[in-house]
């Protein structure tokens, strides 16, 4: 190797490192303007001024000065003529993706401070500490927006009755189901006492109470949920959750419980499944966003995903078949849809 090489790989590891490490800061950065609700006042009011910012937190004005000035640098934030900032283009075309600072990043800071200790076994996942569930509803929910339109396109031309959302989280999906079709009567289901509480709150703000509740249940095991809560349910939906039924509780569980929704919603019936595929080969895996990232974190979180085959595969052996697959506008996600294998024809016009 000449000495030339040899500097072009030394120039280019340390390239590497740094992008790492800019990467690393940049996001931890962007988090924090999220967190500090600063990312959503700026989309919202259009600028922000350090100085008024740091009145109204009583704070130094040199202690949110500094933020802003970084991200002026990393492209999200410009000055205006003002001496206030804004958000650039770069900053405005992220902004629909923001809750993936939280799903892929703040709600696992928990687990990956501390990956060392996951990796030799000093700690365990589940037992000694957990994902920031907090965190994780907040950006599923800044994340709805960008499919709430395919499912609840896929729910209303099947001219569903009664919806059963497993893992409802904020419910606002579920609300504008309601919303566009005054017929529809919705029940979600969560275990998180918080999410639920959050949930109650779309449905009183949105004037659903007389068509939607909300249970507080697992929704791993909808046999054990109310008898009046399972009445007359003909769809379900579930989103991002069947692949954390898959590591917790295997194939053989994941397809028990498909089994167990195409017998509640029976012969006219609908499931509606949102989750991200997986891959197989290694080597196609760099080309698909987040799916390295979003598979490691899996790994160490108790859950596991599964290529879209996969779930077609275990879908069939619950006794469904798939009607159709629509793209979802967020990571290598998809939204399936399944009816029993003796599922009558849907008639759109038909009420």
């Amino acid at each position: 190797m000449t000495l030339e090489m040899e500097r072009h790989n030394v120039l280019s590891g340390e390239d590497d490192i740094f992008s790492l490490a800019k990467a690393y800061y940049t996001t931890k950065a962007m988090l924090a303007m999220w967190r500090l609700g600063l990312f959503d006042r700026a989309e919202r009011e259009g600028e922000l001024d350090s100085a008024a910012i740091a009145a109204e937190w009583g704070v130094h004005e040199e202690l949110v000065r500094p933020l802003f000035n970084y991200l002026i640098v990393r492209g999200f934030l410009e000055y205006t003529t003002r001496g206030t900032v804004r958000l650039t283009q770069r900053g405005h075309d992220a902004y629909p993706y923001r809750g993936y600072l939280s799903t892929m990043v703040g709600a696992y800071e928990p687990v990956f401070d501390q990956l060392e200790a996951i990796v030799t076994g000093a700690v365990t996942y589940g037992t000694d500490l957990t994902r920031s569930h907090e965190e994780m509803v907040r950006g599923l929910t800044a994340l709805e927006d960008k499919m709430m339109g395919t499912v609840t396109k896929a729910v209303l031309d099947i001219n569903a009755r009664k919806v059963l959302d497993l893992g409802c989280g904020s419910a606002r999906m579920l609300a504008r189901m309601c919303e566009l079709d005054p017929t529809l009567r919705a029940v979600g289901v969560d275990r998180d006492p918080t999410s639920c509480a959050v949930a109650r709150e779309t449905v009183e703000v949105c004037g659903l109470s007389d068509r939607m509740s909300i249970i507080t249940g697992d929704a791993f095991d909808i046999t054990m949920l109310p008898v009046d809560v399972l009445s007359g349910v003909d769809t379900v939906t579930v989103m991002f959750l069947l692949h954390e039924v898959l590591r917790q509780r295997g194939r053989e569980g994941t397809v028990r419980l498909l089994g167990e929704i195409a017998a509640l919603v029976g012969p006219r019936g609908r499931l509606v499944m949102v989750e991200v595929s997986g891959t197989i080969k290694h080597e196609y895996r760099e080309k698909q966003l987040f799916v390295p990232e979003y598979e490691l974190l899996h790994e160490y979180t108790n859950q596991r995903l599964a290529a879209r085959p996969e779930w077609e595969a275990m879908v069939s052996e619950a006794g469904m078949a798939v009607v159709d697959v629509l793209p979802v506008d967020m990571c290598q996600s998809f939204c399936m849809v399944a009816a029993p294998i003796s599922a009558e024809p849907i008639n759109p016009d038909e009420q």
